[in-house]
């Protein structure tokens, strides 16, 4: 339990509890900068640049026969009949555009230039309420209907926000570092890969990767974040071009100062967030213990020097059992092991480590040299192909 007073859990779970604090302050900008009114809405479905469509598909392959392909053309026509006289839930049953179909044919909004020209050319002709003629393109026959406003008016709302937040989500971006001077220096993705490759001797030696206007951001912030991301960015990072990491790396910097603009702008967890980052954290604690073989008894030991006695016991015999193969690896996370390097006495001793690689080369070559003997055992065994001999 002393890992969970509140200082701990949020050295422990910074990475989440950074996120939140990002997220409220994001939901509070966006509340600020995007508001759907009626005349936004007005303005948008007007604009010459997007359209909300529906859409009814007949689909076709480039190397359809032509018969089949005459008759995808006339069940297309009898759909646009069908759509046009007001009945496009029918016309609609039978699209072959899936998506748009279980959505009673809303296509969504479609930004000129998204789709082809032949496309274009028709849904952005379309005036409210309208449905289009048919018309082909390489995924085959078309009909397009434009809704008037005042049928999607809810539906379009949602879409335009989502486009307004889209877009000022680009620029609160580029606001953050501007205003917070995010920088990467000139050699970071060297710098990154080493520390990747080598993550003790750069906790220990940090150097500056980028900066913000209130901090530098070290090889040692870098690792953290690894530590808090997926193996699979871990393990990308030699192999990733410069450009790459440089982009990793802003990104980095970036929430860095994101965070401390939500800081100063006074934004903090709730009650409840912390309640639930605690109960992570006891879950993570909890499964090492139990992993281990820190159970109850050794924990309910009367005294401080009882329970360590035990627990040094428990811990070594864990090790035996996964030198056996008869326990699994526990996998401690990354937080614990910083805290245990801080606050418990340790060291890496070479000595050790150069007599564990001489023993294991040595046991390699044993059996190599088992396996060698084996085989030439079965050559040598009466009714075997001897060596040099050939083989029928």
């Amino acid at each position: 339990d002393s890992l969970l007073d509140s200082a701990t859990v949020m050295r422990a779970m910074w990475s989440d509890a950074n996120q939140w604090l990002v997220d409220y302050y994001h939901e509070a900008l966006m509340e600020e900068r995007v508001t759907v009114t009626d005349a936004v809405l007005d303005s948008a479905y007007a604009a010459d640049g997007h359209r909300l469509l529906d859409h009814i598909l007949v689909r076709t392959t480039p190397n359809m026969a032509p018969p089949d392909r005459v008759g995808a053309k006339r069940r297309a026509d009898r759909l646009q009949q069908l759509a046009a006289s007001g009945r496009w839930a029918n016309a609609n049953e039978e699209s072959d555009d899936p998506v748009a179909r279980r959505a009673g044919g809303r296509l969504g909004v479609v930004e000129r230039g998204e789709r082809d020209a032949a496309f274009d050319a028709v849904a952005f002709a379309l005036g409210p309420g309208e449905v289009s003629a048919v018309f082909e393109t390489k995924a085959g026959y078309h009909i397009l209907r434009r809704p008037s406003l005042d049928d999607v008016r809810e539906a379009f709302a949602t879409e335009v926000a989502d486009i307004l937040m889209a877009r000022t989500d680009t620029v609160i971006l580029a606001e953050i570092e501007d205003e917070w001077r995010v920088r990467v220096v000139d050699n970071a993705p060297s710098l990154m890969r080493e520390a990747a490759a080598a993550p003790l001797r750069a906790f220990q030696r940090p150097q500056q990767l980028g900066s913000h206007r209130e901090a530098d951001f070290t090889t040692v912030d870098f690792l953290r974040w690894l530590q808090a991301m997926s193996t699979v960015v871990y393990l990308s990072v030699p192999g990733a071009s410069d450009e790459q990491l440089e982009d990793l790396l802003r990104s980095l910097v970036r929430n860095e100062a994101l965070v401390a603009a939500a800081l100063k702008a006074g934004v903090e967890l709730q009650p409840e967030d912390m309640t639930e980052l605690r109960e992570r954290l006891r879950e993570e604690i909890e499964a090492v213990r139990v992993g281990v073989g820190l159970d109850s008894t050794v924990m309910g030991r009367p005294t401080r020097e009882e329970r360590l006695t035990a627990a040094e016991r428990a811990v070594h015999d864990y090790f035996r059992r996964l030198a056996a193969s008869e326990a699994t690896v526990v996998v401690v996370p990354a937080f614990l092991a910083q805290a245990l390097r801080q606050d418990m006495p340790w060291d890496v001793s070479q000595t050790a480590i150069d007599a564990g690689l001489e023993r294991l080369v040595a046991l390699r070559q044993e059996r190599f040299q088992q396996e060698v003997d084996s085989l030439r055992a079965r050559r040598a065994a009466p009714g075997t192909v001897e060596a040099g001999d050939s083989a029928p």
